[in-house]
């Protein structure tokens, strides 16, 4: 079975879609669970583990399956890849964040600040008080390019240290 480019494209977009479902389902199920801020947090680390894994299977077999690799098809899969699962997670925060639980975020601050903090607690409070949330629209583009940012770095990394030497003639 030979996969052409388009269809390699297809299964990028693929994986891309379900990564960027399954890191909703993450993030929305830990919100619903209202679990303690470091648990919260650390599914950001395992999130991005799994991202950087995931991005390194779909080049490997970027790789295996085209028989060359250059840095510039590692970059193209690893920014999809990012692109997809940034936007997804994005979006379903500034939902969540603006329709379904406006204070989750600023509770989650608070209940850091008061575990790990407590003496700061005051200044965060005066802190989120002042804070300019109409602008919460710009975050979910700001955010979507930090995550292609992070998928060109990663890809950056993966391609160089798989592409395919070109045999000097």
């Amino acid at each position: 079975m030979g996969l052409t480019q388009k269809n390699f494209l297809n299964y990028i977009l693929g994986i891309a879609l379900l990564s960027g479902i399954a890191r909703v389902a993450v993030d929305y199920i830990s919100r619903m669970m209202d679990i303690a801020p470091i648990l919260y947090y650390l599914t950001f680390l395992i999130a991005f583990i799994l991202e950087i894994l995931i991005i390194i299977y779909v080049i490997k077999k970027y790789k295996e399956v085209k028989g060359t690799l250059t840095i510039i098809d590692a970059l193209k899969s690893g920014i999809i890849i990012m692109g997809i699962i940034g936007l997804c997670y994005c979006s379903m925060a500034y939902v969540y964040d603006m329709y379904i639980d406006p204070d989750f975020q600023i509770n989650m601050q608070l209940k850091f600040t008061e575990q790990f903090s407590p003496e700061q607690l005051d200044q965060v409070k005066e802190n989120l008080k002042n804070q300019d949330t109409s602008m919460s629209y710009i975050g979910v583009i700001m955010y979507t390019i930090w995550f292609v940012f992070l998928g060109a770095v990663i890809s950056l990394i993966a391609g160089s240290v798989f592409k395919t030497k070109v045999a000097s003639t």
